[in-house]
């Protein structure tokens, strides 16, 4: 593990989570909204609808935000920029929650969980900051979902295997700073790509069949626990726009 760049020397997600925790505000992480519909999170554009990889539906975005930690003596680490993305038709299988704020649906993860378990498509797309292996990259984010599987008691010999296929194919990965990966959750499972520019892939790369761990792994960018805070804060607020809508729309 370590820098891509032999002229750059940073830690890496690992090390930095050995030796810090995750950053409860963000990393005070530098968000602004354009007039072009693009969210801008530490200079990385984040557009505000997305086709998803292998189906060409639009997603919309519904929280940015900014993934880091912090290590000793004060020094914030930000490590991934991150979006989420769903399809706008969620909200209809969430109407129990039309009416509560953004910190009301965040109180918990009930609602997050109602959310991923909606029957519809969502996508979260990863750009890295800073350069880190596949291999690496796979290893934390496998082992913090299956943390969050193992708590809500979905956590089996399926997730197990799904686990296992998930780091294998990002073993010979490899994830420059720039690059990004994009997660889909589909009722095929967890569709990935990867993208080195600003492109957006339009076929999924690989498929891990498992819609559980599918389900997992992006719930872990955005639950009580997870990775950004700010991400989650941003997907509460924006949720509760969306329920309101459809609210003050309904006869």
């Amino acid at each position: 593990m370590g820098s891509v760049n032999p002229d750059v020397t940073v830690p890496t997600v690992s090390q930095a989570d050995e030796d810090g925790k995750a950053i409860a505000n963000g990393v005070n992480s530098q968000v602004e909204f354009t007039e072009a519909e693009v969210t801008i999170v530490e200079g990385v554009e984040v557009s505000s609808s997305i086709l998803l990889p292998g189906s060409g539906k639009e997603l919309s975005l519904i929280g940015a935000g900014v993934r880091g930690v912090r290590l000793p003596h004060g020094v914030e680490l930000k490590v991934t920029v991150l979006g989420i993305y769903t399809d706008l038709e969620v909200v209809n299988h969430l109407a129990k929650y039309n009416g509560l704020s953004g910190e009301e649906l965040l109180v918990d993860d009930q609602f997050l969980r109602a959310f991923l378990e909606a029957p519809v498509d969502k996508l979260a797309r990863v750009t890295m900051l800073l350069p880190l292996t596949g291999e690496d990259y796979a290893g934390k984010s496998g082992e913090t979902t299956m943390m969050s599987l193992k708590e809500v008691n979905k956590w089996g010999e399926a997730e197990e295997l799904a686990l296992k296929e998930y780091r294998d194919f990002f073993k010979q990965k490899n994830c420059p700073p720039g690059s990004t990966l994009f997660f889909s959750v589909t009722k095929s499972g967890l569709g990935i790509s990867q993208s080195f520019d600003s492109s957006i892939p339009t076929k999924v790369e690989y498929v891990v069949k498992n819609v559980a761990f599918a389900a997992g792994l992006v719930g872990t960018m955005i639950s009580i626990k997870g990775v950004s805070p700010a991400t989650r804060a941003a997907f509460g607020e924006n949720m509760s726009k969306l329920l309101k809508q459809v609210r003050s729309s309904s006869p």
